[in-house]
């Protein structure tokens, strides 16, 4: 029986905890929008009024009750009490607003059990994966049309249907530091696949900076690019349905190891990529010593740059396994609202969620992410990045993260372990041993889910 406690850190391929992005307002470019309002002809807006039960039908609202669950903490939960106060002054609905915190999980899924839920709660991530069947289609509201692909990418179902108000989220690309490509005569922009990344890494090396920064320690994790090997179109494989079912042999993760030993084996990574944190990583990219992170939000960039105002920064999507496979960003939901469906009061639900989506721009400053709807204020530096990359990648698609998708609750920790063992030990039998360890206790927690 192989240990479950080892030391804390992460594995396979695409850091991703610190993955918060800027709030990102402002007007979407083309390639982010999925379909404008401006076109909609009167009557259309009006049968959008009608079917949402719109902000218009205040009076009719006065007096009512509907009760709110959140997770959201710090200056973001109070950015959103006060779009709440809003609403109450201007509607007359009265909103019972339920802070779970950290008892979030628990607490819904017990009020899940029991088929009495919150009128609106969070969906943090999970609108299609855990709440689907408790939730409304919001498809048809009219703020629907007006969120961007990256939105769309995580909370869209396969049969267009939509079950929450996603303001803001967070996206994992790979950070790059311009200048120092530039030095070392690399075209970040040409990077197509992991070999592409692999030989641009070694020009860097040879300039004498060190390629990648990725660190092991903390709550980050490379998973979240297993799916150019194993998942998405193009790949080496696609294990997707095992994956889904619990019957997954993990075979085809040797490939992945095989992979990231390169990083070790080249002299890619700093020597003590098991032991630095991210403050180190950003300090290091501050001074112009590194290239690339992998796996990152645009919180990174922007810290690097407020470090160092002359460092260049820019983001390019997780690499292909091959030539011809699909380049991606994972997205997660950040503050998301969805209602449930057996709510008696629809009406008061869709005015306010229609009432947060015109007034999210609080919200999604507090939150520091991207925005998934138009702003009205100026565009973040992190939405600027993000639309960079789309002029160069206008392929580049977005999903939901990785683990989130296809592995149970309570995988993440696992990979953290996981790299852990991988980061002190590259051997064929350390990679025996970190499948074995990963396959047991992914059996253990889809089974456990199923009970």
């Amino acid at each position: 029986m192989l240990k479950k406690k080892w030391a804390m850190t992460t594995m396979a391929l695409c850091l991703a905890a610190n993955t918060v992005l800027l709030a990102a307002c402002g007007e979407t470019s083309s390639t982010q929008q999925t379909g404008g309002t401006a076109s909609d002809t009167p009557n259309q807006e009006a049968v959008k009024q009608e079917q949402s039960g719109g902000e218009e039908a205040g009076a009719d609202l006065n007096g009512k009750t509907i009760e709110i669950a959140t997770y959201l903490s710090g200056d973001t939960l109070n950015a959103y009490k006060q779009v709440i106060a809003d609403f109450e002054n201007e509607t007359g609905v009265k909103v019972t607003l339920d802070e779970y915190g950290e008892d979030y999980e628990s607490t819904m899924k017990t009020r899940m059990a029991s088929n009495d839920l919150p009128d609106i709660f969070e969906t943090h991530g999970w609108s299609l994966i855990r709440y689907k069947e408790y939730l409304t289609d919001l498809s048809g509201e009219p703020w629907a049309d007006e969120l961007n692909k990256a939105a769309l990418g995580v909370i869209q179902d396969t049969d267009g249907k939509l079950y929450t108000l996603m303001t803001t989220g967070s996206c994992l690309g790979t950070a790059v530091n311009v200048t120092v490509c530039e030095k070392a005569g690399v075209d970040p922009w040409a990077i197509e696949t992991w070999d592409d990344f692999n030989a641009a890494c070694e020009k860097i090396k040879a300039a004498g900076f060190t390629p990648i920064a990725n660190y092991f320690t903390s709550a980050g994790a490379l998973a979240n690019a297993n799916g150019s090997w194993l998942s998405y179109e193009g790949a080496q494989f696609n294990d997707n349905e095992a994956m889904l079912n619990g019957t997954w042999d993990w075979a085809d993760f040797k490939t992945i190891l095989d992979y990231l030993q390169t990083w070790f084996d080249n002299g890619y990574l700093y020597a003590d990529c098991g032991t630095i944190k991210q403050a180190d990583a950003i300090e290091r990219c501050a001074r112009n010593e590194c290239a690339f992170i992998v796996g990152i939000g645009t919180s990174y960039q922007t810290a690097v740059t407020a470090q160092n105002p002359e460092v260049v920064m820019a983001m390019i999507p997780i690499c292909a396994s091959k030539e011809g496979g699909a380049r991606f960003c994972g997205i997660g939901e950040g503050a998301s609202f969805g209602i449930w469906k057996d709510t008696k009061e629809m009406d008061a639900c869709k005015a306010f969620l229609n009432y947060v989506s015109e007034h999210a721009d609080g919200i999604n400053s507090a939150a520091g992410e991207i925005s998934t709807l138009p702003c009205q204020v100026s565009k973040s530096y992190g939405m600027s990045l993000m639309e960079e990359m789309e002029s160069h990648y206008p392929d580049v698609f977005y999903d939901n993260l990785w683990d989130r998708k296809y592995m149970p609750s309570g995988m993440w920790s696992v990979f953290q372990v996981a790299a852990g063992m991988f980061c002190e030990d590259q051997s064929e039998e350390s990679k025996q041993e970190v499948i074995a360890y990963l396959k047991e206790n992914y059996t253990d927690l889809y089974e456990a889910a199923q009970e």
